[in-house]
């Protein structure tokens, strides 16, 4: 792709073109299908994984419930029981038989006690020092535990959950639920049973998925439940019974952060939503915390949740990502066989632009022939092309170098229209062509002559000039027209002095093979002419016509009268020209002479 340096209109490759339409029109279509598909089988996904996470959080908010609904149902059929006075509250053995009951029916359990108006407390534990299923009677005055669930427990209307508290008896951290019993409005104590956390924990990890890691979260964000409850790494006691999350010895809990998670609303469920926060990362791993509020189970702030590593998502939806992989490589096929044909239709195109770009540059021995092409319409151009080239070769050869540049501008007539101008003119001859000629066959003088000319015209044409025309033996060339330069007479002085130091190693390397020298003269004059198309409208030239014309031929035959016999070239000049010349160019004054043709003297000056 490239920018025109004629307008602001950007030009395309015509095989990137080609490439671009069939590549694109096929990655398109393929693009297409596979997003569609995709798109369609993402979201399913997404869906589906959502619908099994919410699955994952119910079945654990379920099995929280079974694990704290018997203490709660087991107080309250107590407490309705010792309301109904089928037993007295001083009966110490029909409680105590009474709660170790409890205890068989409810396994989710592991204490139970009746705490009496007096604080004194019958308690039935599951497992006491080693020892399984023990009832005793205590002092609860001096418990502050005993006081506190007596307290909150007379308090409450009906069957309530306490906070967790920690019992140095069993070295675990349990939730009591508290049940209240009264008998004709009179207080008769304060049935209390108690979970252990730990157990609810292992059991909770028991029933959640291969890949996650339950946990439940109280208020304060203090672990209800988590794996690490029962592992001893941290002390717990009265005053501290549940660490936080984040001292809990884990790495991706102790990341949790409920201000940056999002709402997830399953597809269909008629569930209250949950919540999912991303990018929680410990080490190489990444990991995913989904959790959900069920502050109704134990009124008050009680989260549930589950973790797992990401890449469990993951490789669900990398199964996703492959089929778009295997579409992008097909697309990528498609393109590659696009730009295939692309290069193999405009290579032959690419060619033809490259040789005609060679003929605008006017390099006619740098453009090629074209081959013929299987393609009709390039096979005509490039026919078309060869037909030019060689025309335009051949009207280089018969036009001077320096004309052909604006002899194919849109504005050629104007530039090469006939107008006065400041020019210089050299002519040049071969001193005694005449007996050369004799002694040489056509056929060499052919040669002779054509190798002279080349070695002239290249140092003409290196100094800007431009010749005019070929005059037997002769040449004219010219400076300043059709483009002005300022220091025209300084080139062709430059043109003349290559010329004579050529010749003259040229004469040098004829010595040596016994030849005679070829000596040349040369006139040199400065002034205003007419340049420009001269000549009938079927055959015209672009030439100069003045008096500055006649006066550079009759200096260089003026050359005669001051030949010594000794330069390759014989350099006179006017002194029109001469007065043009910087102080460095070596001159001779050669006196006045009147030209053939003139009535006035000329001052003559010979170049060194």
């Amino acid at each position: 792709m490239a920018r025109s340096s004629d307008s602001t209109t950007w030009r395309f490759s015509i095989w990137l073109v080609l490439a671009a339409t069939f590549g694109g029109l096929a990655a398109i279509a393929i693009a297409v299908v596979a997003l569609v598909i995709n798109a369609i089988a993402y979201e399913n996904t997404y869906n589906l994984l959502n619908t099994i996470a919410d699955r994952e959080i119910t079945t654990l908010e379920q099995a929280l419930k079974n694990e704290l609904d018997p203490a709660l149902e087991q107080v309250r059929f107590l407490s309705g029981y010792l309301a109904s006075a089928k037993v007295t509250p001083d009966d110490d053995a029909r409680l105590s038989d009474l709660l170790m009951g409890s205890l068989a029916a409810s396994p989710q359990l592991t204490a139970v006690s009746f705490i009496r108006t007096d604080l004194s407390v019958v308690v039935a534990s599951r497992q006491l020092n080693g020892k399984l299923y023990v009832t005793k009677v205590a002092d609860g005055t001096r418990d502050a535990g005993f006081r506190r669930a007596y307290r909150v427990g007379m308090e409450a209307d009906e069957p309530i959950w306490d906070i967790p508290i920690y019992l140095p008896e069993i070295e675990k951290p349990v939730m009591s639920t508290l049940a209240p019993v009264h008998r004709r409005g009179e207080p008769l104590g304060v049935f209390a049973a108690v979970v252990s956390l730990p157990e609810i924990s292992q059991h909770l990890k028991d029933r959640a998925g291969p890949f996650t890691t339950p946990f439940v979260l109280g208020e304060k964000d203090v672990v209800f439940s988590h794996r690490n409850l029962f592992s001893g790494d941290f002390h717990l006691d009265y005053d501290r019974p549940l660490p936080r999350f984040d001292e809990i010895n884990d790495p991706v809990l102790a990341q949790f952060d409920r201000t940056k998670s999002y709402e997830v609303l399953p597809p269909g469920s008629h569930t209250t939503p949950f919540r999912e926060q991303e990018n929680v990362t410990v080490g190489d791993a990444s990991y995913l915390i989904i959790f959900k509020d069920i502050p109704a189970l134990l009124k008050r702030p009680l989260t549930v949740g589950v973790y797992l590593q990401s890449t469990v998502v993951e490789n669900v939806f990398e199964a996703l990502w492959q089929t778009l992989y295997g579409a992008g490589i097909v697309i990528l096929i498609a393109v590659a066989l696009a730009l295939f044909l692309g290069r193999r239709i405009g290579q032959p195109m690419r060619e033809l632009a490259d040789a005609t770009r060679h003929l605008a540059a006017l390099d006619f021995g740098g453009a090629p022939e074209l081959a013929r092409s299987r393609f009709t319409e390039i096979d005509i151009a490039n026919r078309a092309y060869n037909s030019m080239r060689a025309g335009l070769g051949w009207f280089s050869t018969y036009v001077p170098g320096s004309l052909v540049p604006h002899l194919m501008r849109p504005s050629s007539s104007e530039i090469l229209a006939s107008r006065e101008v400041e020019v210089t003119v050299l002519f040049t001859d071969i001193i005694g062509f005449s007996g050369i000629a004799q002694r040489l066959s056509p056929r060499r003088l052919a040669a002779f002559l054509n190798r002279h000319f080349s070695l002239l015209g290249s140092h003409i044409v290196a100094e800007g000039g431009s010749i005019d025309k070929y005059i037997g033996d002769s040449i004219m060339a010219f400076w300043g027209a059709p483009e002005a330069q300022e220091d025209h007479t300084l080139r062709a002085v430059h043109a003349a002095q290559r010329i004579n130091a050529r010749l003259s190693a040229d004469n040098a390397r004829r010595g040596r093979k016994g030849l005679a020298p070829v000596r040349i003269r040369i006139g040199i004059h400065s002034g205003r002419a007419i340049a420009g198309n001269i000549g009938a409208p079927g055959r015209i030239n672009y030439t100069l016509v003045g008096d500055t014309v006649n006066i550079a031929q009759r200096l260089e035959q003026f050359g005669k009268q001051v030949d010594d016999g000794t330069r390759s070239a014989i350099v006179s000049i006017s002194a029109d020209a001469a007065r043009l010349l910087p102080p460095d160019i070596a001159l001779t004054p050669l006196g006045a002479e009147i030209l053939p043709g003139r009535n006035t003297a000329t001052e003559i000056y010979r170049v060194e």
